[in-house]
């Protein structure tokens, strides 16, 4: 028991480190990062908020053992990461961020994606430098060997890995051609969801192969953008060279129509996509077998490494 508990405070303890260093292009900005949106707060989560709640899926623990379920947060805090500065924030996102969206746009399309890869690598970092420091307390308290392999520093290495990883794929697609203002490098596969009221938005980046972290391999992001009261943007976005293998890994959605491609699509969500928020008043809605069931894939996909299982009951629209 005692020993459950200690690692239960070795736990939050972790959760309370911060990575908040400005990951503009460079990486050679000093200035603190802030608390910013993946997705649009006055108007994304506007949409799909009810009195100024959404729901996101959140990492606990009960009885010594990590578990994820719906949550409800204010607007306000949904959706933030920390990882830019105000100035570059601002300055980076500033078309997507006063303009109305165009799809036709491949700036803001492009500046779209951009936010989601600069997201995915903040959290990997987060991620890294809390294994990183877990590891060292175990060092200190004897309870892993300094200069031997252990599960812990197995664990941080990898995550150290997987950061360097995003952040080669980010400066190769993403940092490069926005520098020279190359918005064309990165593609897209867009649908609009029709004639229904909004109840969910995303920001997520994933990769779309099996390559080890560390290797050179394809990703995607996906966005879904509730854009007014009776339609949703989804966009899938990619470099180009790399648009085979993306449009291969998306082809389950973007090959059906109607409520199949929202059901494969919520699949996709559960299964890839963590950064994802559901309106209140729909959620609220569901029977408790069906929340259950999509908690339970989460858990799955994001503790056990185990993809999750198609199924009707996973729809998220």
């Amino acid at each position: 028991m005692a020993q459950a508990q200690s690692n239960i405070s070795d736990f939050f303890k972790t959760m309370k480190v911060r990575f908040e260093k400005c990951l503009e292009p460079t990486l050679s900005c000093t200035a603190a990062a802030i608390s910013a949106h993946s997705v649009q707060n006055a108007t994304a989560l506007g949409l799909i908020a009810d009195d100024n709640h959404v729901y996101e899926m959140r990492m606990r623990v009960r009885n010594g053992a990590p578990q994820c379920g719906f949550e409800k947060v204010g607007r306000n805090q949904a959706s933030t990461f920390s990882g830019l500065c105000g100035h570059h924030d601002t300055e980076i996102f500033k078309v997507i961020d006063t303009r109305p969206l165009s799809l036709e746009d491949k700036e803001q399309l492009f500046l779209i994606a951009y936010r989601s890869v600069t997201r995915e690598l903040h959290v990997v970092m987060e991620a890294a430098m809390r294994l990183k420091t877990t590891l060292h307390r175990q060092v200190r308290a004897g309870i892993v060997p300094k200069d031997e392999t252990s599960p812990a520093m197995i664990e941080a290495t990898a995550y150290m890995m997987k950061s360097w990883g995003v952040w080669k794929h980010r400066l190769e697609f993403y940092d490069k051609p926005m520098v020279k203002r190359r918005f064309d490098d990165v593609g897209h596969s867009i649908f609009v969801i029709e004639g229904r009221k909004p109840v969910l938005a995303s920001s997520s980046f994933f990769s779309v192969d099996d390559r080890l972290w560390g290797k050179r391999f394809a990703g995607v992001t996906l966005n879904v953008i509730p854009t007014s009261v009776t339609e949703t943007a989804v966009i899938v976005s990619y470099p180009k060279e790399q648009s085979g293998q993306a449009r291969r890994y998306v082809a389950p959605v973007f090959l059906k129509r109607g409520d199949e491609r929202l059901v494969a699509l919520s699949h996709m969500i559960v299964d890839r996509a963590e950064n994802f928020f559901v309106s209140p008043a729909h959620l609220e809605g569901w029977p408790v077998d069906k929340r259950t069931q999509i908690e339970e894939a989460f858990v799955g996909t994001v503790i056990r490494g185990e993809a999750a299982k198609p199924s009707p009951e996973l729809m998220l629209f």
